[in-house]
């Protein structure tokens, strides 16, 4: 934002400088009295229509108002350029809808036009006088030509000053990606104003209606030539980030990649993610702006029926305005920062909104159709991806869950062990494994049906011991395997006799028994080995032959049904004396 002294700065400068510098060029400017011509209407009608087809980029506005203000020059003198120049200005800045707390535009922009229609004149006749070629119908090519990079490269110093010093923009850039297209189109002018200029002092009206034809057309075709080379760089950069999310497989990675791409292809300085659940309650997740960088919050939303969030989650659309007085007088809470121009998209997944991305820009009229049309383009690319990750999520969570017992599978256990080893945060990590006790018996004499309703209850009471530092994992026929994060020993023998004890204790109910018809209730026990890292190992994937030792060893041989605990190289039976 730019502070209340330097807008007053400006306004001072102007008042003191304009008429100073009119009333300097008014007492030496030749061919004053031309100005009421019915000429020069004619190049002031030109000049609106040149105004009518300007050139928006992100940070400024570009007109082909110097060929028209170089051919004003030569034939009506330098007041008289200053006065069309003033004119043009206006109308463009007006055009443009600047915000009434940056109306200090108009005196910065026509106080640098104004001085550099000065300097170019200055260059145009210290070159004239000292050039012996280039002079066609009395017209020097080489002045126009000096004229017009005097006031192109005057331009882009002034900007360059006003950015980095008045504005205190670090961004800004004396020679941008704009540049060589401004100098391209200003070259380009040059034939055209000889051809006006010519023409005019030839037949007079008639020559310059003449003149202007081409003018325009050249006027009207850079804009559109502009336009498609903007929407072919859009297309490349839609493109690359297209295939960059077709290889994610993330939901996380594609989201990311996703926020970042729009803040950087597009014309976007503010960008806010809000996460929708099933109750249509919003939080923003992530703001995103050229000042702050990025940040991720949790912040809720109460939205008015008003909000533009609010109805992009009701018709589930895009939704894009080019003034803030159209849509942000309803979304106080959710835009605090300045903007102008507003785009909203919803995020869809499954027909449902799960998640709204509005962005914005400080400035009016950023998001024509063509940009609305290529970030809808990138925004299917980008649900296409999200609904590939949600699938490929599902899978690889249904290929590390047992399709059984709903428990993690060996897959899924090493997935949670590796997680472990990876973070090393845990001073001690205690390992149980459990088998069942004669159940290929169990499976014989009552079906592996009736087996398998078993195994599934056992799984239940496993699964009641589970939370956010206990993991349970059937490990593959009737083992289990369960992953105790900042478990000494003692503990997780503990643990591993209230799981022994839970199953013997418990009747299980077997429905699909080939005895008979009924209900069978059948008894199981288990044998439980434990080992705990580091006291008995030196690496966490060691565990598990520790622990499944102790259980063979130490339970199975021993009888069965009881709690084995490896121990300094040896395996003891655990029990409420074991450790005293």
């Amino acid at each position: 934002m730019v502070s209340r002294n330097k807008k007053i700065t400006v306004w001072l400068l102007y008042i003191l400088f304009k008429p100073l510098l009119f009333y300097i060029v008014y007492q030496y400017s030749p061919g004053f009295s031309h100005i009421l011509s019915t000429e020069y209407l004619l190049f002031l009608i030109l000049s609106v229509i040149v105004v009518f087809f300007p050139i928006h980029t992100e940070d400024s506005i570009i007109f082909l108002i110097t060929g028209l203000s170089l051919a004003v020059f030569i034939e009506f003198g330098l007041f008289a350029e200053m006065v069309l120049t003033t004119y043009a200005v206006i109308i463009l800045m007006i055009k443009s809808n600047i915000k009434k707390d940056e109306h200090f535009r108009y005196p910065l922009n026509l106080l640098i036009f104004q001085v550099l229609s000065v300097l170019s004149a200055l260059a145009y006749y210290g070159v004239k006088p000292i050039v012996p070629f280039g002079t066609i119908g009395g017209y020097c090519i080489v002045s126009m030509i000096v004229y017009m990079l005097t006031h192109l490269l005057g331009n882009q110093l002034f900007l360059y000053g006003a950015g980095k010093y008045y504005f205190k923009d670090k961004k800004v850039e004396l020679f941008d990606d704009n540049f060589p297209f401004v100098l391209m189109s200003s070259l380009f002018t040059i034939p055209l104003t000889f051809i006006l200029v010519y023409l005019s002092s030839e037949l007079g009206r008639l020559g310059i209606l003449i003149g202007a034809l081409p003018f325009v057309f050249v006027t009207v075709g850079l804009n559109s030539y502009y336009n498609s080379r903007l929407n072919n760089k859009y297309l490349i950069k839609v493109n690359d980030l297209a295939q960059e999310l077709t290889e994610l497989k993330e939901i996380r990675l594609i989201f990311e990649k996703y926020l970042e791409s729009l803040f950087d292809i597009f014309p976007v300085d503010g960008l806010s993610y809000f996460s929708v659940t099933s109750d249509n309650s919003l939080f923003r997740r992530g703001l995103y702006t050229e000042k702050s960088g990025s940040m991720e919050f949790e912040e809720s939303f109460e939205l008015s029926d008003e909000s533009i969030l609010k109805k992009a989650l009701i018709h589930q659309e895009v939704l894009f305005f080019n003034r803030a007085e159209e849509w942000k007088c309803f979304c106080k809470q959710d835009l605090s920062y300045p903007a102008e121009s507003a785009l909203v998209i919803p995020v869809r997944q499954d027909k449902e909104v799960i998640g709204l991305i509005l962005l914005s820009h400080r400035t009016k009229n950023m998001f024509d159709k063509m940009i609305v049309s290529m970030i809808k383009v990138v925004h299917q690319y980008f649900s296409i991806a999200l609904d590939n990750a949600f699938e490929y999520e599902e899978l690889e969570e249904n290929s590390e869950k047992d399709f059984l017992t709903g428990l993690p599978n060996l897959k899924g256990f090493a997935k949670v062990l590796e997680q472990v080893s990876v973070e090393k945060k845990h001073k001690n990590v205690s390992l149980i494994v459990l088998d069942l006790d004669h159940f290929k018996q169990t499976n014989d004499t009552y079906g592996h049906q009736a087996g398998n309703e078993v195994l599934k209850q056992i799984a239940d009471i496993l699964a009641t011991f589970a939370d956010d530092k206990v993991s349970v994992a059937r490990y593959g026929g009737e083992e289990f395997v369960v992953l105790l994060e900042d478990y000494g020993k003692k503990e997780a023998a503990y643990i591993a006799e209230q799981m022994r004890e839970s199953i013997e204790t418990t009747p299980f109910i077997a429905h699909e028994s080939i005895q008979n018809k009924k209900a069978v209730s059948l008894k199981a026990t288990a044998s439980v080995g434990v080992a705990t890292y580091p006291e008995d190992c030196a690496h966490l994937d060691e565990l598990i032959t520790l622990a499944d030792k102790a259980m063979y060893i130490g339970s199975k041989q021993r009888g069965r049904n009881r709690v084995t605990v490896s121990y300094e190289g040896r395996f003891i039976n655990a029990d409420k004396n074991c450790f005293h």
